[in-house]
């Protein structure tokens, strides 16, 4: 289907299936049993006093604010993830800071600043629980951009490994890439400017890259190769990248960005509040014309100036609250079928996280894992399920089985690892969560083949092909695979690569 018709699609069913039921005839609509008051009236048509078509109207109105606020949830989301992160990754540092744990680069000490990058100084661990599904093969610097006061330029060195820097807009869409998958040279400086932007380009600037908001998020990534000594040598590379205002890089200002706000956590309906808030400062010009036509069908004005949804109409709100819960399932199972599914029940995703006008999979991505690759950057392949269609579930256990052919398709490196169902690593002191490339020791069968055990006790002599899970409740599991090679990226071939997650039948006990 072609993703960029989604968006309508999803209006014309939600809108359809309100029409319908307000066309349907009295006796094929059923009683409304949990209100046995408006039961003698199902449509206004029927109704036989004034009182009951009161109560039908505001019904018929949260139906609406309901089947509306799915849609604009789903619009708005990534926009309020971006936003609410910077709460999570503040806490996240200051709460390493407090207990003296050096995680984190000694410039956040002093509180995470915009257009700031702060790097990780080690791999990501069960102890950061950001909820944004992390890789355990990268070593992250992330920064929280604002361009609305001036330009900011990243420098970026040469260095012989794996690197990349993603930089995607303010609703986590992917803006530009340096390094990564192209084999160009990326050494020099990159000066990100605001839309519209009309300035001239400084001689020592080697590309403007234009953003089409305000606001966005970047992330560097360095590979860890796992060898000792290497995260200090990962440290030591962290810190030859550079990001900062255009004045300063030109040495004429010690410009200093404010450390971030904390933003506000929205209850209820004052989500959408919120939403429409950010969604006015850093409007994604593209998508929210749609964004403005749905709000306007229940009253609420691009051009208000506040608009306070706990103060509104009592049947409106009851929808909107009704449509928070609804629409996170649609995304929650949105995840779970995020692009196509394989025969052998991973899912498939040739896009990534460039999502066009596919506002689905862009809130999809924003919730399950905040930046999302392009594909031929890295290619996530994902299940909830084994190859027999049941759900992943913790305490069970599981294979998968790579003959030698089905190996390595990825040019830079590849991992397979479990995430529970809040998207965060799995709790293990020993801080082994995964099998990849880079495993020590990892064991071969005598034909090339590979076996990984994927279950929650440790396999006996088999730790270096194991993947641990939960010992219950639901799981997934990630298999990445960084620069994948065209195996990968073609829809004709790339199943032939992806081997199903067999489950393990444990024998009876007597």
């Amino acid at each position: 289907m072609d993703r960029n018709k989604i968006p309508t699609i999803i209006s014309l069913v939600l809108l359809g299936l309100f029409t319908t039921m307000c066309r349907q005839k009295p006796a094929d609509i059923p009683k409304a049993n949990n209100n046995p008051k408006i039961e003698k009236a199902t449509t206004t048509e029927s109704a036989t006093s004034i009182e009951e078509v009161k109560k039908l109207d505001a019904l018929a109105k949260e139906q609406l604010a309901e089947n509306i606020g799915v849609q604009v949830y789903v619009y708005g989301i990534p926009i309020v993830r971006e936003m609410l992160f910077r709460n999570k990754f503040n806490l996240m540092v200051n709460k390493a800071v407090a207990n003296n744990q050096p995680m984190f680069s000694k410039n956040a000490n002093d509180g995470v600043h915009l257009n700031e990058l702060i790097h990780l100084r080690l791999l990501t661990n069960h102890h950061l629980t950001s909820g944004v599904t992390p890789n355990v093969d990268t070593q992250y610097s992330p920064a929280f951009i604002d361009v609305s006061d001036g330009p900011v330029v990243f420098t970026v060195p040469k260095i012989n490994r794996y690197y990349s820097i993603q930089i995607t807009d303010a609703y986590l869409e992917n803006v530009h890439y340096l390094g990564g998958n192209n084999k160009a040279d990326y050494k020099g400086n990159y000066m990100l400017v605001k839309p519209g932007w009309k300035g001239n380009k400084p001689t020592n600037i080697d590309k403007v890259i234009p953003m089409p908001t305000d606001i966005g998020f970047a992330v560097l990534r360095i590979l860890n190769t796992k060898e000792p000594g290497d995260t200090k040598k990962v440290v030591a590379l962290q810190d030859e990248f550079k990001l900062q205002g255009l004045q300063a890089f030109l040495g004429k200002t010690p410009e200093q960005y404010p450390v971030m706000n904390k933003e506000p956590i929205p209850k209820g309906v004052t989500l959408f509040s919120q939403m429409i808030d950010y969604v006015k400062r850093y409007p994604d010009l593209r998508n929210d014309q749609h964004f403005w036509f749905l709000w306007k069908q229940l009253g609420v004005d691009k051009n208000d100036k506040n608009v306070d949804f706990t103060k509104i109409d009592p049947a409106i709100q009851k929808g909107l609250l009704k449509a928070i819960p609804k629409a996170k399932e649609i995304l929650s199972w949105k995840a779970r079928t995020r692009g196509y599914k394989a025969r052998t029940k991973w899912n498939i995703d040739l896009v990534g996280g460039s999502y066009g006008d596919d506002i689905m999979a862009r809130a999809e991505g924003a919730v399950q894992g905040f930046v999302v690759h392009d594909a031929n950057q890295c290619m996530y392949f994902h299940t909830y399920y084994d190859a027999d269609g049941d759900p992943l579930v913790g305490g069970n256990e599981y294979r998968i089985h790579f003959t030698k052919e089905q190996l390595h398709q990825a040019k830079a490196f590849w991992s397979i690892v479990a995430y529970d169902a809040e998207y965060n690593l799995i709790p293990r002191e020993d801080f082994h969560y995964a099998v990849s490339d880079r495993s020590d020791n990892l064991e071969y069968n005598e034909d090339g083949s590979l076996t990984v055990y994927i279950q929650s006790t440790e396999p006996e002599g088999k730790k270096n092909n194991w993947v641990p899970i939960p010992e219950k409740g639901i799981f997934k599991l990630n298999f990445r695979n960084y620069i994948p090679k065209e195996t990968l990226l073609r829809a004709e071939t790339v199943e032939d690569y992806l081997p199903g997650v067999e489950k393990v039948e444990k024998p009876i006990k007597d």
